[in-house]
């Protein structure tokens, strides 16, 4: 296979949502029961467009959610434990601090012959692994890459909100979801033009307050007052509008397509109104963004490829459609990937 001629194939896709269903209204009695503080009655769902979202069960891990998703992926790929030469678990939260969560998913999987490591880079974890792999298929290094997300975001929820203050700090976390997501990259070079085109990446350091979880690192190794998750949701969200439209639009010039000839659009998502927001200000046709917010809440890094997976489950992955990834991170960072199914 001539190296300069492969394309990185997504070639199979797959999520998990955990079983149990929190309703908006849930996750406003429970701050209650934690800290008898009142959110109007609806104020998230009004605010955010969530009506519900997935918690984990108190057994699974964050490796568990990504073994479940991938188990589906490698199933409608057709490839087995064997097959697979590298792995990349690529999501916020994960098993331990060491050794990489990739570890633990390799084992529960049974992968003899995969290289594994974790990729971390908040919300953007996925497209993050996703180019990785891209990278090493491109290179000739691997031949069939297993890129799987696990998301336990609920544990870094703090119910004990006291204050309108403490709402606004927080307001982002009560609106977060658990969930696990895969994809199967191979290469080809069947020369009808499938596969990832380009990957665009731009990071703005000077941001990276906007959003974070503090604790476990040399900051607040051990201090659990840091181990929540906290964010200026004003403050994401201008830079959402600031950075992520422009990176579309070169991304789009960059591949000779318009917004128009779109077919599919897989973004992470943190409200309703942000997804059709965004799409409106890159040009696409909001009726093809695939809108996993409501019923998921902010999955973080798993938001993607749920979208994918439920484009694939719809019908809407046939072949030759145009497929943009869109990802916007805490960091701030921005992610575009465009792809031919």
């Amino acid at each position: 296979m001539n190296q300069s001629s492969i394309r990185s194939v997504i070639c199979g896709v797959g999520y998990y949502l955990p079983q149990e269903v929190v309703g908006s209204d849930d996750i406003q009695r429970r701050v209650y029961d934690a800290s008898s503080f009142t959110i109007p009655n609806g104020l998230i769902k009004r605010a955010t467009g969530i009506a519900e979202r997935r918690f984990r069960h108190e057994d699974e891990q964050s490796s568990d959610l990504a073994l479940k998703a991938s188990l589906v992926a490698m199933e409608r790929a057709g490839v087995g434990p064997e097959d697979v030469d590298l792995l990349i678990f690529a999501a916020c939260t994960q098993d331990v601090a060491e050794p990489a969560t990739a570890n633990i998913l390799q084992e529960k999987l049974g992968l003899p012959h995969a290289q594994v490591f974790d990729a971390k880079n908040a919300c953007n974890s996925f497209l993050t692994g996703l180019d990785i792999a891209d990278s090493h298929i491109r290179a000739g290094k691997s031949r069939c890459a297993l890129v799987a997300v696990g998301e336990t975001l609920s544990l870094t929820i703090n119910w004990a909100i006291k204050s309108i203050d403490d709402l606004r700090a927080r307001i982002s976390s009560l609106t977060l979801g658990d969930a696990g997501g895969a994809v199967v990259v191979k290469g080809s070079s069947n020369g009808y033009g499938q596969g990832i085109i380009t990957s665009a990446f731009r990071s703005y350091g000077e941001k990276w307050r906007l959003a974070t979880v503090l604790g476990g690192g040399s900051m607040h190794r051990f201090d659990e007052r840091y181990g929540y998750f906290t964010s200026s949701s004003q403050g994401l969200m201008e830079a959402a509008y600031e950075h992520i439209p422009g990176l579309v639009a070169e991304v789009l010039d960059r591949v000779g397509w318009k917004p128009s000839d779109v077919d599919v659009a897989c973004a992470h998502q943190v409200s309703e109104e942000m997804v059709y927001k965004l799409a409106e200000k890159c040009g696409v046709n909001v009726e093809t963004t695939i809108v996993s917010v409501t019923d998921c809440g902010n999955t973080a890094a798993a938001s993607i490829p749920i979208g994918l997976g439920r484009a694939y489950e719809r019908g809407l992955l046939r072949p030759g459609a145009k497929v943009l990834l869109v990802g916007g991170a805490a960091g701030f960072s921005v992610g575009v990937v465009p792809l031919i199914w």
